[in-house]
């Protein structure tokens, strides 16, 4: 092949003499990026093929084109450099990073949950105890019915009691709630019986009525705090990486141009941050300063909402229908910037109105300050809340301290007359980790002091305890506690605390205090989902021992648990068993309780193939090839899979396993067809009817790997075909070919070299 001759090396000439195209090595950014590009030279400059440069993720519109051939870039333009080195037969091309296409890297997708299947389930808890010659039989039940990202959910109580006053049976209906999610604008809409939003102005209230607001915070996959995203611009390909405190919390490699890195979920932290990008060449830059990372901060622009209307429910575990005063409620938090959250909360009755204000604020790389000032309304009198937390999290230190403040008429919504508002709220603590010879220490302070006409339960409260805790080795910890309440006849000591693990399952677990208290158990825990646990202990008070015995017994229709405690004075036994009714689809089990979300299995009708939830196994099929799987966590990825070993040697299958993103409390069909394969003995024939050659060559479906030879007879076996129409190419000799079509029924018919099917080619 003719070349051109440069000094001494030689470029391959591919093209007319006048076009000058050379076939060439492409160095980026001094780089070799293994891949080849057509260049030419004209009037002393330099042309590349645009096509390859895009493919290198280069932004070609940003470079000028050839007059003659357009589908060529221009290498000679400022900021870019460029030279054909003959010594490596490649041309050397430099570019700024704005010529790289950017690209945004996360830690991971947001996961879209799938369609729950038509269905529902029925858990239920029945529990028996007899105290001290007082019995009690309770049932309690949970109906939910579901579809695609909606949930009816319906729970009841019996309860009937046997002892000293007599006879007493009641049944209660707890809640009523038909909820749909929204999962692509992280929002949810509840009707019926709920629950409004809890934040620093009032505890989480029952009500019956309307709820709507974002769903995000349930979400792991949606990080809606202020993790850092790093932003800038590499010419080569770099590793980013991100140091808190000279700790590596986030790495990521990145390709050339701009790039935009979401940091993950995991870092809640602040101090000192650097950010160190370091090239292949080895050249580093690092950039320093001060970062705070808290799920108490929200993104910037995005908000937080919920707003509840209705009546406000009482007594929800006593009464059926004790619904009282129409109420109104709007919850709102927006992050304004990476270091400032604003928000407020307002609530409406006829008797009380609350208003109150949120600030959350980053103080540098010191704290997280959280500040509210809240004013209410009532017939009584008006009132006003202040409070404020600091909280901040080292490595190994994590420190808070909160005061709240509340004047003698400040009311909140949904408080009855028993609850009074504490007038100081104090609270402060320090946790610091992995102390040289220490271990672990802890320290915590709780103060609550009411005014003196307060009503209901109104104790006022002081409590200190400081503690260490010490592993001696992976088996056995060693912890010390003072604790001290102020009160008037409040205790103080010392608590002594041992910790034994014999295994991973077995446990025995010791303490004593100095106010004459001791305790002392052994506890087996099952790993598995299914199978025996139980618990044997003695506890010993002022010189009373009590001895307890508990065990619970899980199988794949429920849970068994037992338990018996005697003293001197006092004993006790208990017996409840929980599990469920689910129905999907036209299938139905008794299963476990219906914590989480389920699936329903099917791997054709093959008994006893083992089921696995991400690698985990769960059991095998049921007599008709189905298994219900349970314990499904909400918008976390699980692969549901079976073992294809366990399969006829002559079955095909789709595919093995399956991933599923669910919702609570939702069922999902996951089928697993199962073929069963045959053996199609065919006879070729031409247009004339005439067998084709022998050697010719069938292809199905127009695969190209793999071919089915014709005998000498025109026959061809072909193997392994599940039920299907295929599409049947045949090559012969000469390079010929013709097509015929095959259709394999599901119902397996009698087929024998002796009787082939025969089939036109044409």
């Amino acid at each position: 092949m003719p070349c051109i001759i440069t000094g001494a090396f030689c470029m391959t000439l591919l093209h007319a003499a006048e076009d000058n195209l050379i076939l060439s090595n492409v160095w980026l950014n001094q780089v070799d990026r293994d891949t080849e590009v057509l260049v030419f030279e004209q009037d002393q400059q330099l042309y590349a093929e645009c096509s390859v440069l895009k493919q290198l993720k280069v932004k070609v519109e940003l470079m000028s084109r050839s007059g003659r051939k357009p589908e060529f870039c221009l290498l000679t333009a400022t900021g870019i450099k460029s030279e054909l080195d003959s010594s490596l037969q490649a041309v050397k091309i430099e570019l700024p990073g704005n010529y790289f296409e950017a690209q945004s890297l996360s830690e991971s997708p947001l996961l879209m949950p799938d369609k729950a299947s038509l269905g529902g389930f029925v858990n239920y808890d029945l529990y028996f105890e007899d105290a001290q010659g007082s019995r009690e039989y309770s049932a309690l039940s949970e109906i939910g019915l579901f579809r695609d990202y909606w949930l009816l959910d319906h729970a009841m109580l019996a309860k009937h009691v046997e002892g000293g006053e007599g006879k007493r049976s009641e049944m209660l209906r707890l809640n009523s709630t038909f909820s749909i999610d929204f999962p692509q604008n992280y929002t949810r809409l509840m009707l019926g019986d709920s629950t409004t939003v809890m934040n620093p102005f009032m505890n989480s209230l029952r009500f019956g009525g309307l709820s709507f607001g974002t769903s995000y915070t349930e979400r792991p996959d949606f990080i809606y705090w202020n993790a850092p995203t790093l932003r800038g611009s590499a010419a080569l390909p770099s590793k980013v990486d991100l140091l808190l405190n000279g700790v590596s919390i986030y790495q990521q490699q990145v390709t050339p141009g701009d790039y935009v890195l979401q940091t993950g979920a995991s870092i809640q932290q602040g101090g000192d941050a650097q950010v160190v990008v370091e090239d292949v060449l080895g050249n580093r830059t690092v950039q320093t300063f001060p970062l705070m990372i808290n799920n108490r901060l929200l993104l910037p622009e995005l908000n937080e909402y919920n707003i509840s209307l209705g009546k406000l429910r009482y007594n929800y575990n006593i009464e059926n229908d004790d619904y009282r005063e129409f109420f109104s409620n709007l919850y709102f938090r927006r992050g304004v910037s990476h270091a400032t959250t604003l928000g407020f909360n307002a609530a409406y009755s006829e008797e009380v109105q609350n208003l109150g204000l949120m600030w959350t604020q980053s103080a540098g790389k010191i704290a997280v300050l959280d500040m509210y000032a809240a004013g209410s309304r009532s017939a009584q009198e008006d009132g006003y809340s202040a409070g404020t937390a600091l909280t901040r999290s080292w490595r190994k230190v994590s420190a808070g301290a909160s005061i709240a403040y509340a004047s003698h008429g400040y009311r909140i919504l949904g408080y009855q007359d028993s609850l009074s508002v504490p007038k100081y709220d104090i609270l402060a603590y320090l946790n610091v980790y992995d102390v040289p010879r220490v271990g672990s220490v802890n320290a915590n302070y709780v103060q609550r002091e009411y005014y003196d006409d307060a009503e209901g339960y109104s104790v006022d409260s002081k409590m200190l305890n400081l503690g260490i805790s010490r592993s001696f080795s992976s088996s056995l910890t060693l912890g010390l506690t003072y604790f001290n309440d102020f009160a008037p006849e409040g205790d103080q000591g010392l608590y002594f605390s041992l910790n034994y693990n014999f295994d991973s399952s077995r446990s025995l677990y010791a303490s004593h205090s100095t106010e004459d208290f001791s305790r002392l158990q052994f506890v087996q825990n099952n790993v598995a989902e299914t199978g025996l646990d139980y618990t044997l202990g003695a506890y010993q008070r002022e010189g009373d021992v009590t001895y307890q015995a508990y065990g619970a017994y899980g199988t794949r229709f429920g849970d068994l648990s037992a338990q018996y405690l005697q003293s001197p004075d006092y004993d006790s036994s208990m017996l409840s068993y929980r599990g469920a009714l689910v129905v999907l689809g036209k299938k139905a089990a008794l299963t476990r309780y219906v914590d989480n979300a389920f699936a329903l299995v099917q791997v054709g009708d093959y008994a006893d193939v083992d089921i696995y939830r991400s690698l985990s196994p769960m059991g095998a099929t049921r007599k008709d090839g189905s298994f219900f799987v349970h314990n499904i966590v909400p918008y976390v990825t699980y692969d549901i899979s079976f073992n294809q070993d366990q399969l006829m040697i002559d079955d095909k299958i789709d595919y093995s396993s399956k991933r599923i993103i669910v919702l609570d409390k939702r069922g999902y069909a996951l089928n697993f067809p199962v073929y069963q394969t045959r053996l199609i003995v065919a006879r070729l024939l031409d247009e004339q009817g005439q067998i084709l050659a022998r050697a010719s060559e069938v292809y199905l479906n127009q695969s190209k790997s793999e071919f089915f030879p014709v005998d000498g007879e025109g026959k061809v076996y072909l193997y392994g075909l599940k039920p299907d129409v295929y599409a049947v190419t045949v090559k012969t000799a000469g390079g010929k070919s013709c097509s015929a079509v095959l259709a394999v029924p599901a119902e397996a018919s009698e087929q024998s070299a002796a009787k082939p099917l025969d089939l036109l080619c044409k």
